[in-house]
């Protein structure tokens, strides 16, 4: 059993994406690496048995959610070094890290080596590079949709207040963006840990869309967008975020996996 904690503390995972607004939202996200060999449907299948024991975990109230994201036809920018992320989220930081033992008891009666072949598999199959603990603290009245294509921008930033009261201002950008029909949501999360000077991105945002045709549109949806809530040129807009912040990875993403 001690075996067991160690390994569910291993795997905590976490979220890159929101659903609906809520007035607190704290997410644990893990970057996975797939072993020599292993593709994503492999790792697919592994995470398939773990989403399992992540409902179960929403079910008794200890997380809101739990995802996998992958990137679509492995669309991601240089320098990104995972292969996929899965993310934990929900309002209570406090639960959120934990694997209550006593609602597992029915498993582990079932067959007690169930988990023990799990964590083999899980072994051999892929490896947690690193992990993140973020909050939400921005995003549109429409949540992320889960259902979508997703892009995943990571930002490092050197003064987080100047920059969430920059984005604050933007949010109006992606509210007319969204009535524009062009995206169907957006969230800034930003890091708690680790938020030392050698982490590649502190702050992070998400964005969905319905069809890969839109991201034919995402610049036009800026250039009409920026004037109007604004008040300002792109050209401005541009200058500005150049001096709030620097992106440092891209990744166009779906959902595999997510609880119910």
């Amino acid at each position: 059993m001690k075996k067991l904690i160690t390994l569910l503390a291993f795997t905590i995972l976490v979220s890159a994406g929101s659903f609906a607004q809520t007035a607190n939202r704290f997410t644990i996200i893990a970057y996975h690496k797939l072993q020599p060999g292993k593709t994503l449907d492999d790792a697919i299948a592994i995470e398939k048995q773990w989403a399992q024991l992540h409902q179960v975990r929403k079910n008794a109230g200890v997380i809101s959610d739990w995802i996998m994201y992958v990137p679509y036809n492995g669309m991601k920018s240089e320098g990104i070094d995972f292969d996929y992320i899965t993310v934990n989220g929900g309002p209570d930081l406090d639960k959120l890290h934990t694997y209550p033992m006593e609602i597992f008891a029915d498993m582990v009666k079932a067959d007690p080596t169930a988990f023990d072949k799990l964590a083999a598999a899980t072994a051999k199959t892929q490896t947690i590079i690193r992990q993140s603990i973020s909050k939400k603290v921005n995003g549109t009245a429409k949540g992320t949709n889960k259902s979508q294509f997703m892009i995943i921008d990571m930002m490092k930033v050197a003064d987080g207040a100047a920059y969430e009261a920059f984005e604050g201002k933007v949010l109006k950008v992606h509210e007319a963006r969204i009535e524009a029909g062009n995206i169907s949501g957006w969230s800034l999360y930003k890091s708690l840990y680790p938020t030392s000077d050698d982490v590649s991105a502190n702050y992070w945002t998400i964005q969905s869309f319905d069809k890969l045709s839109k991201l034919d549109q995402m610049m036009d949806s800026y250039y009409k967008a920026i004037p109007k809530a604004l008040g300002i040129s792109p050209e401005e807009f541009m200058k500005q975020v150049t001096v709030k912040r620097t992106m440092t990875g891209t990744m166009l993403t779906t959902v595999a996996l997510a609880t119910k």
